[in-house]
């Protein structure tokens, strides 16, 4: 079973998301429950099918893509280890910088 990382990039940028969530709901839970269910996603995929996502050597060498929801979650494997790099909305404007 693969070990899963969340860089400090990737968990900034989900509780960017996580305020995000919340401005639009007003509701912790409804928030919560979104990224619990992310995370769950990520960890559950990654942990037994570590090469679900698609190579992303356009976006930062050695690196691979999930697709969640509409979040393109950016990561590399290392042995048993999956680090998430980033995460990021796909419709977003902004250019995806990853940084090791």
């Amino acid at each position: 079973m693969t070990e899963i990382i969340f860089s400090r990039k990737a968990t900034n940028n989900l509780i960017k998301q996580a305020k995000y969530i919340y401005s639009q709901t007003k509701s912790k839970e409804i928030t919560d429950r979104y990224l619990d269910k992310m995370k769950t996603f990520i960890v559950e995929i990654l942990s037994n099918f570590p090469k679900s996502g698609r190579p992303s050597d356009d976006l930062h060498k050695d690196t691979r893509k999930l697709v969640y929801q509409g979040f393109s979650i950016i990561y590399r494997l290392d042995n048993n280890r999956a680090e998430i790099l980033t995460i990021y909305r796909e419709n977003s404007s902004k250019r995806v910088q990853i940084t090791s």
